[in-house]
């Protein structure tokens, strides 16, 4: 559109210094409360019913969303949620079980303990926690490194520490430790509200690191796949051992659960490209496929006798009862075994769990409050270490299918825990014959969507350069190392990248765009103009101790000099090299640098001088603002070293008769500047509350609201100086 044909304002009002606007409209300061009325005001506000009503509300979210329960609109679609989200997690969490190097039976019971505590606690409503695939990947190499032999994945039972007697530590004993660890390092992360660490985990980062964890998921199958008996690798280097072993037994390949496998793979990818699409359009929710697979594949073990008649490795016995409540191991070397790994998966656990909910609170309208979900993720670990489980996560998957099917509350995973016991019960025997090889391709083409995540990093990367180099040094080192080294080295980058960010924050030279009182980058826009004898330097960051010499060298090269160049070349001015101040022009980088006036050629330069150059040649070459004003609208904090820095500047540009003014500062850099005696010493008409305001202040000295009156200027006979004025008596009148 025309600017011509667009509403058009004016505003007509006065120049405002900072004090001034402060002392016109800002709110007189609240009398001062006594310690022992704020004491009171406190206990009676902690002891009135609406403040334990809400503290109950928070602790315990349940309440909150029951009270608002629709029972009409939202019962049957909960009911028929937590039916398919049952058929979902059982294939997948008995797939998971082999990630995790643990008996299958463990898979049920993290099916329901977990979700008995995140049900009360949890704010995410569509969250389904239990078995997730990252979090298995993870558990999987602190049980293998704790206990001995070659497991297969399926049923280790007794192991090794450190080189200690072999049968020192169980299964069960290990992944109880492991729960309750966690638990506890969650619920003190809770209590002391340290849910802001989310911060620190970049989605770049996370999606880098989630991509290569699927990775190495993948590549931690092919043993099971192919039916070659690949021992399981965990440490450092992991992809590179196990890659190396299957293809050190490469000949023993079975075929018969190599056909298995693929044959079950097909039919799973066939139906989630081809045939899912149009139902997911037409129903909200996908075809039942994975648990299709397990029922078709067991039936057809247990006529075809594939474990005894072709050797294809089956699930076996799963007993039939639900596991009596045991304490969780408390061996002193077994926690400060796992204590490192126990950090990480605390995070790891929250860091899923909460992207997951962000996503459905913002798409359902209801908010997710980060330290109540470390409270509730550690309250279910701690609970579930009693019962023979193993750390938990909301899974992606089959959140994503809750949340399509219609699911609005935790009523599907109360639906879904009843159907889990059923199963346990009455059913668990049935699935003894399903073979191994299944349920690996159950995992592997669970993961595709998160393998193909590594299409998002040319995203990141268009995006900003540094958010994709996060994205590629999670996934590489996660894909090279091993999955606790991968997070460490994403997480320790991601807060490099973010010091970077704030140590290095952009500047610009701004300009005015004509007829209005925008302020903008110079270089960046077309039609601006750079106000005479006025630089503005726009600062993109806070500035603190880190990044002071940054903002000083910034700010040299953005207004064209350094006030030690031109006191310099006043110096060799007194002195009567007026040709050698042409070439100090000529050879300083600075003089000009991003002005858009050019400055003084230095051929003419050189020709004046030899005219023997009168005053005004060496005004002009020494020509400097007589204002420079700093832009502090995006500057977020300060410290004491930034007053160094503010003081060093005033005193520095007093020297060579610039004036230094600040513009657009927050109440709350304003407050610390103040606090600091850096607005007494710069000088309370120095500091405005717009760019605008400070070069109308510039432009029309004393003319706006705030100004200080200068005192009438006095008389005084000039001293003769007869060195400067024997020598070259022009440059000493400019001087």
């Amino acid at each position: 559109m025309n600017p011509q044909d667009c509403a058009r304002y004016g505003v007509h009002r006065p120049s405002f210094t900072q004090t001034g606007f402060n002392d016109t409209y800002l709110q007189l300061p609240k009398h001062k409360t006594a310690p022992g009325d704020v004491l009171k005001r406190i206990g009676k506000s902690q002891c009135n019913t609406r403040h334990l009503k809400h503290s109950a509300l928070r602790l315990l979210p349940v309440f909150g969303w029951l009270r608002t329960y629709r029972v009409k609109d939202y019962l049957l679609a909960d009911v028929v949620t937590g039916f398919t989200v049952a058929m979902f997690q059982v294939p997948q969490s008995l797939g998971y079980t082999l990630l995790a190097s643990v008996p299958p039976v463990f898979a049920l019971y993290n099916a329901m303990f977990p979700m008995m505590i995140y049900i009360i606690l949890g704010t995410v409503r569509q969250a389904s926690v239990g078995a997730d695939a990252i979090m298995s990947m993870m558990t999987g190499g602190i049980v293998r490194e704790l206990i001995s032999g070659d497991t297969g994945g399926h049923h280790p039972m007794v192991g090794t520490h450190n080189g200690t007697h072999a049968g020192q530590y169980t299964v069960t004993q290990v992944t109880s430790a492991l729960c309750f660890t966690i638990g506890i390092i969650q619920l003190a992360f809770g209590f002391l509200s340290l849910g802001t660490l989310n911060v620190f985990l970049s989605e770049q980062m996370v999606n880098g690191f989630a991509t290569g964890v699927a990775v190495q998921v993948v590549i931690s199958q092919l043993g099971s796949i192919f039916g070659n008996h690949v021992p399981h690798m965990s440490g450092m280097f992991t992809i590179y051992k196990t890659l190396y072993a299957f293809f050190e037994h490469i000949h023993e390949v079975a075929w018969q659960t190599t056909v298995v496998a693929f044959v079950a793979i097909i039919v799973i990818m066939v139906v989630k490209l081809f045939l899912d699409p149009p139902v997911i359009r037409r129903l909200g929710i996908p075809l039942p496929i994975e648990l299709t697979v397990v029922v078709l594949f067991t039936v057809g073990s247990h006529f075809l006798n594939l474990r005894d008649n072709y050797g294809v490795e089956v699930v076996g016995t799963i007993p039939e009862k639900l596991p009596e409540p045991t304490l969780p191991s408390f061996n002193t070397h077994l926690i400060a075994s796992i204590l490192p790994e126990s950090f990480a998966l605390a995070i790891v656990s929250f860091a899923i769990t909460l992207s997951l909910g962000r996503i459905f609170g913002q798409k359902h309208g209801y908010s997710v409050d980060a330290n109540q979900e470390f409270l509730a993720l550690g309250a279910s670990h701690v609970f579930s270490s009693f019962f023979s489980c193993f750390p938990i996560a909301a899974s992606v998957p089959r959140s994503a299918v809750q949340e399509g099917a219609g699911g609005k509350t935790q009523i599907v995973s109360v639906v879904n825990i009843v159907i889990i016991v059923l199963m346990v019960l009455f059913l668990g025997h049935y699935l003894e014959e399903l073979p191994i090889c299944v349920l690996a391709a159950i995992i592997v083409t669970s993961l595709k969507k998160i393998v193909m995540q590594v299409q998002d990093f040319k995203r990141y990367w268009d995006i900003s350069k540094i958010d994709g180099q996060v994205w590629m040094v999670s996934f590489g080192a996660t894909v090279i190392f091993d999955v606790i080294t991968g997070l460490a080295i994403g997480v320790g980058f991601s807060l490099l990248t973010l010091i970077y960010k704030i140590q290095r924050p952009k500047t610009f030279l701004l300009g005015s765009v004509a007829d209005t009182e925008f302020f903008v980058p110079i270089k960046k826009y077309q039609m601006v103009d750079e106000i005479p004898k006025i630089k503005i330097f726009h600062f993109g960051g806070p500035v603190h101790f880190a990044n002071t010499e940054y903002f000083k060298e910034q700010l040299n090269k953005k207004i064209g000099f350094t006030v030690r160049d031109v006191l310099k070349a006043r110096k060799r001015a007194q002195k009567g090299s007026v040709c050698n101040l042409a070439n100090l022009v000529k050879d300083s980088p600075m003089l000009g640098a991003e002005s858009k006036n050019a400055s003084l050629n230095c051929s003419v330069a050189a020709d004046l001088c030899s005219l023997k150059s009168s005053n005004s040649c060496v005004a002009e070459m020494l020509a400097l603002p007589s204002h420079i004003i700093l832009d502090f609208s995006r500057v977020s904090f300060m410290d004491g070293s930034s007053v160094a820095l503010l003081k060093s500047l005033k005193r520095d540009y007093d020297s060579v008769d610039v004036k230094l003014f600040i513009a657009a500062c927050s109440d709350s850099v304003f407050d610390f500047l103040r606090k600091a005696d850096a607005v007494e010493f710069l000088g309370s008409d120095a500091f405005f509350p717009s760019v605008f305001d400070a070069v109308q202040a510039a432009q029309h000295p004393n003319k706006f609201i705030g100004a200080i009156p200068e005192p009438p200027p006095s008389i005084v006979e000039p001293e003769p100086d007869t060195q400067s004025v024997d020598t070259h008596p022009e440059v000493s009148e400019f001087l």
